[in-house]
């Protein structure tokens, strides 16, 4: 399993991290084959890890997470760590957007 965890730092984070959200979402609908988006605001950091293995079961080999919160994050390198020997999870890509602070969405 490989995990990319992206946020928004620095001056112009918010403007980076949106073009590279945006461009990560195109790409995946024009190149890659079996894929989702998983908006993990509806979940809580357990129901996460169930909707990650729900979608890799189903045959998704990259998954564009949205709106992480810490916790949801630290979940799922727990659970990487704990699936390591798993072979049916060795080539699953996972990009974790972390959620913008609501102080750097205003500021």
């Amino acid at each position: 399993m490989h995990i990319q965890v992206m946020t928004a730092t620095g001056p112009n984070g918010l403007i980076t991290h949106a073009n590279h959200v945006t461009g990560l979402q195109n790409w995946m609908s024009e190149t890659v084959g079996k894929h989702s988006t998983v908006h993990a605001d509806a979940y809580g950091a357990a129901g996460l890890i169930e909707i990650l293995e729900v979608c890799a079961a189903k045959g998704d080999y990259e998954i564009l997470v949205l709106e992480c919160s810490k916790e949801q994050i630290q979940a799922v390198l727990e659970w990487q760590s704990a699936t390591d020997e798993v072979a049916e999870l060795e080539s699953l890509i996972l990009h974790l957007v972390r959620k913008v602070a609501t102080e750097q969405k205003i500021g």
